[in-house]
């Protein structure tokens, strides 16, 4: 067999790790792969961990640990997961493949590899070979979520570059009532948000997850029916573990602070999400830094959040999502009175 592993030591050395259970099992990490025996492992070894996750928190850290270098990423050598309808739900190397359906992708002689390497996987896990500008060897298994119990694909070894593949969004969403342009005030900002959060469930609830990518890219359109300027929506867990980021899609996989305050002592994230996930919806007036305006990255300025609460596929589970706006200029949200104002105000 042949593997591309240029940045791989020459011998591999395994690693003990504690599995629950107490018993010690060796567990090849990534920067140990040299052959298809230690591919196999690495991949093996990282779907045990993964099918083992049964907390939506500690699942939303999954893309961010995917591509940070350690155990599970070294240089060439990375992890991807695959929804089986073709899309990468969490790439452990290019981001901006999350946004692409690869299943047509060939590599330079032809072979269809992300089609072979889920018909692999089928099989209860194997190899396929590819070449791009050498021959190289992936392997693929099918997992079980522990969170949704939903199937997905685990890929090591497949590295192909995919920025001719275009983008993929969703266009066949109706037209909301309230889009990311109009929305002025509270009541614009309802609609919004609760518009948002039925079309991001029903797309978490499709067969295979198979509405999400095209979902989370037309969220990301400027101009489009979901973002407009500082209007643009966000989904968390319901720890803050950033899910998705319409702006900001680095962000993802990451811990939201909590803990941040505005200059009226307001715990903002910490209220409005905490608040969205225990009460279904939730209303917060807070100072944030407007990109809009200078001079007012110290203070802030006058913002209005709101956040819904949904239940996370075959499961109890929640996640939280939200928009907000900045209330500068707008004529009809009443005004926040921060002078009497102890603490967050909620609705």
């Amino acid at each position: 067999m042949r593997l591309n592993l240029k940045a791989a030591p020459v011998l591999a050395v395994l690693a003990l790790v504690m599995l629950a259970s107490g018993a010690a099992r060796a567990q090849t990490t990534a920067d140990q792969v040299v052959d298809n025996e230690t591919l196999k492992a690495f991949v093996e070894g990282a779907k045990a961990e993964i099918e083992a996750i049964t907390d939506i928190n500690e699942g939303a850290k999954l893309r961010d640990r995917l591509r940070t270098e350690g155990p599970w990423k070294s240089g060439s050598m990375f992890l991807i997961i695959f929804l089986k309808s073709g899309e990468p739900f969490i790439h452990g190397n290019d981001r901006t493949a999350e946004s692409k359906n690869l299943l047509g992708v060939e590599d330079e002689r032809g072979k269809r590899v992300v089609e072979e390497l889920l018909e692999a996987a089928a099989r209860g896990g194997d190899f396929v070979e590819y070449y791009d500008g050498e021959l190289k060897t992936a392997y693929a298994v099918e997992y079980t979520s522990g969170i949704t119990a939903r199937q997905f694909v685990l890929v090591g070894g497949y590295s192909q570059d995919v920025s001719h593949v275009p983008i993929q969004i969703a266009d066949d969403l109706p037209k909301p009532a309230v889009t990311a342009s109009q929305v002025v005030d509270r009541e614009t900002l309802i609609t919004f948000v609760e518009e948002a959060a039925k079309v991001y469930r029903e797309a978490v609830e499709s067969e295979g997850y198979s509405a999400l990518t095209g979902i989370r890219n037309a969220f990301r359109v400027e101009g489009g029916d979901w973002k407009s300027g500082s209007i643009y929506l966000w989904v968390v867990s319901g720890a803050g573990i950033i899910l998705f980021h319409a702006t900001e899609p680095f962000r993802e996989g990451k811990e939201t602070d909590l803990t941040r305050t505005d200059i009226n002592g307001v715990r903002f994230a910490e209220e409005l999400i905490q608040g969205a996930r225990r009460e279904g919806r939730k209303f917060l007036e807070y100072y944030y830094d407007d990109p809009t305006i200078e001079g007012d990255e110290d203070t802030g300025s006058p913002k209005l959040g709101y956040a819904v609460g949904f239940s996370v596929a075959n499961s109890e589970q929640k996640a939280v999502i939200g928009s907000g706006i900045y209330l500068a200029g707008q004529t009809n949200v009443a005004p926040i009175s921060w002078g009497s104002l102890k603490g967050p105000r909620l609705r």
